[in-house]
């Protein structure tokens, strides 16, 4: 019984490191520079009337009222 308890919390241990890499990996390949550019992105207005123009859109395009305001404020809220 111990064993298979051992090898249940190993296994579970080393499955949530397999995806740690490719995660880590494309923040640390990308430049302050870059980082900055998306953040400077996301301030400009511009950009926000054009999300939102397309977030109503798809969010109008839903079966029912409360599936298109949780698509919208998805939508929103994500980079």
């Amino acid at each position: 019984m111990k064993k298979i308890l051992g090898i249940i919390v190993l296994s579970l241990l080393l499955s949530g490191n397999v995806y740690s890499a490719a995660i880590g990996d494309d923040l640390f390949k990308r430049s302050i520079f870059e980082k900055a550019g998306d953040a400077l992105d996301d301030l400009n207005p511009l950009n926000y009337f054009k999300k939102r123009k397309k977030c109503q859109a798809q969010a109008d395009r839903a079966d029912t009222v409360a599936d298109g305001k949780n698509y919208y404020k998805h939508c929103m809220s994500r980079g």
